[in-house]
């Protein structure tokens, strides 16, 4: 409804006329003494509020002087609101209210991966990555067999599939020349993860080469046990893990590589979590024995590192060498 006047504002004339007329409105019906009313209130909003001589234009809306029931109006207030408390139906269309139980679906959120220092050094663990998991990592050590020159390496890795209800693929790529970045090769790691903190894999390390390396192909199973040493690993010594393996190509022994002896290596690694952020590491690579530790140093920041020596032994290689690798993991 609109009411035109001059210097009036037709908002406060709708308003002031809206709330005389409901004023004199009662159970849907009018009587004589409030229809003199309403023409004595109607004079006193001309007069009042519409004081010029010949009114321009004026605009009521019909249903403003509809007539309405006390109920009709509750129902008609409650479906405006879109909202009311009532559990039984006004009218036989309606159906009662009866609770149901609903599901209570919670909505899944992608985790951070978590800050947790490694269990090997160059030997693979049965674990690794699925769907949704990534990482990068630059590996390096003082000097290569038989050689006076530092070697290092870079890496990339993603998982797909789900190795805790299906199975994991674990996807490497790496660079062995870092100087050219032509040099490298690309691993592959199938993966389950069993009950009772069992984990078992089968990879093949470097199936695809390009450019000139001296790692060849080497395929490999492996089965990997966790040990609960306490009821949480905040405490020390909480956790041991245990991996043993079988493969050919780098993990069999030096002289059946020098020999060209096509057979079959075994290697394995103990890692113990001394506490929360540090593991220490003892693996036999196939070839010889290997110490180290590995470090999550930041709770809240998925960074590994994880230094060490190689060739302690003197079984394989000329003599022991330290290595070096720092791990970063990703989710998407």
């Amino acid at each position: 409804m609109f009411f035109i006047a001059e210097n009036i504002p037709a908002e406060t004339q709708t308003y002031e006329y809206h709330q005389i007329i409901n004023q004199t409105t009662v159970n849907g019906s009018k009587s004589a003494h409030n229809h003199q009313q309403e023409d004595f209130l109607s004079q006193e909003v001309s007069q009042t509020y519409l004081d010029i001589k010949e009114p321009e234009l004026i605009f009521i809306s019909d249903h403003l002087f509809s007539q309405q029931t006390e109920e009709n109006t509750i129902n008609n207030t409650d479906q405006d609101r879109g909202n009311s408390l009532r559990t039984e139906p006004n009218t036989q269309e309606e159906k009662p209210f009866r609770p149901q139980k609903l599901p209570l679906v919670l909505e899944k959120r992608k985790t951070k991966p978590s800050s947790s220092p490694g269990i090997t050094m160059l030997t693979p663990s049965a674990y690794g990555k699925s769907w949704g998991r990534a990482s990068v990592g630059v590996g390096m050590q003082s000097r290569g067999r038989f050689t006076d020159t530092a070697d290092g390496a870079l890496g990339f890795g993603f998982g797909v599939g789900d190795a805790k209800n299906t199975v994991g693929l674990d996807i490497n790529i790496s660079i062995v020349d870092i100087s050219s970045w032509e040099d490298g090769a690309i691993s592959f790691k199938l993966h389950r993860q069993l009950p009772e903190d069992f984990a078992v894999a089968i990879g093949a390390k470097n199936l695809i080469t390009f450019g000139d390396t001296d790692g060849g192909k080497s395929g490999y199973a492996v089965i990997t046990k966790m040990f609960r040493l306490q009821d949480s690993d905040e405490k020390p010594f909480s956790r041991l893990y245990v991996s043993t393996g079988i493969g050919g190509g780098q993990f069999r022994s030096e002289s059946d590589i020098d020999n060209q002896i096509d057979s079959i290596g075994v290697f394995g690694s103990v890692a113990l979590k001394v506490f929360q952020p540090v593991n220490t590491i003892v693996e036999w690579s196939g070839q010889d024995l290997g110490v180290g530790l590995s470090i999550a140093p930041f709770k809240d920041f998925p960074l590994v590192i994880t230094p060490g020596f190689s060739d302690i032994t003197g079984n394989a290689g000329d003599g022991t060498r330290f290595i070096l690798g720092v791990g970063y993991s990703l989710s998407f």
